[in-house]
């Protein structure tokens, strides 16, 4: 880690008066904090007021149990930020930070689309990418639709010889 990373995390773990479960880096210019899935609203606004204001993408990630969902930040130069937090997949839901960043309403509603995640406070979470009769409760971007997916392309591989 560099010192410049090293200050900046060390800055960030005194100002922040919140719970912070990890700062790490990855790679040589960004930045990966870990909070509680309760405290992104709170932590969220720390990091724009702190200079990371621009939020460029949020992603989400199946790991199995948990929905990661990771808010990519950056600011007047390196080094980036990224917000990282994980929701249980069974109940899968957090507080939107649409109240924060405006501009999360996009992304925000491509996670819910795609993996099924549901952001409380959110101000319009319909379909974004996916079709309007595409079956509730259905999300392609969840490892067992992929799996199912993977399934059902080897069967008609298999029909088509």
């Amino acid at each position: 880690m560099s010192e410049v990373a090293e200050k900046i995390i060390t800055n960030v773990r005194e100002d922040y008066s919140g719970d912070l479960l990890e700062a790490t880096t990855m790679g040589r210019h960004e930045l990966v904090f870990t909070v509680a899935p309760d405290h992104i609203v709170a932590f969220t606004r720390f990091i724009v007021e702190y200079g990371w204001w621009h939020l460029s993408t949020i992603t989400g990630v199946d790991e199995g149990e948990q929905i990661s969902i990771l808010y990519h930040l950056c600011g007047e130069g390196p080094p980036a930020a990224t917000i990282r937090t994980a929701v249980p997949k069974a109940t899968a839901k957090i507080q939107s930070i649409t109240s924060v960043i405006p501009g999360a309403t996009m992304y925000e509603r491509e996670v819910h689309d795609l993996l099924g995640v549901e952001f409380d406070g959110h101000p319009r979470l319909d379909r974004l990418v996916l079709p309007d009769d595409w079956p509730e409760g259905v999300y392609p971007l969840r490892i067992e639709e992929i799996e199912k997916q993977a399934e059902r392309d080897k069967e008609e591989k298999e029909e088509n010889g």
